[in-house]
């Protein structure tokens, strides 16, 4: 379940970028590589969520043995407030509005914080 919570997280990283790009490119109603673009992005959220809450109730033993469940707990609303921000950061673009940069800003700060605190907890490829 580890690998498909990365491959998902990782696709939907790519897809943001390649959504948030068209949308920047050619921001009309016609944009419909865009929105169908979109659409699939937010499969991959919900993909991400699920196979996040699977590898923490999978592992839950590990997690309670190690007495780490609050970092886990921070890494998950870190997770939450990742897909957020990325989710808005689109919708503002779509809308012409002036803060999509600094949503984006605050997204790609809040992703490389979640990457940063995933790989070092004890399931993460960071952890001594």
């Amino acid at each position: 379940m580890l690998h498909l919570h990365l491959t998902a997280i990782i696709v939907s990283f790519i897809l943001f970028i390649a959504v948030y790009f068209m949308y920047k490119k050619n921001n009309t109603a016609e944009n419909k590589p865009a929105f169908i673009m979109h659409m699939v992005l937010r499969v991959f959220y919900l993909l991400v969520l699920f196979s996040g809450i699977m590898v923490y109730v999978g592992n839950m033993e590990g997690i309670s043995n190690a007495g780490s469940h609050m970092q886990y707990g921070i890494k998950a609303l870190l997770g939450i407030l990742s897909i957020g921000f990325m989710e808005m950061a689109i919708v503002r673009l779509k809308k012409n509005s002036a803060k999509a940069t600094v949503l984006l800003v605050i997204c790609l700060i809040a992703i490389v914080a979640t990457v940063i605190m995933g790989a070092m907890l004890p399931l993460g490829m960071l952890s001594f």
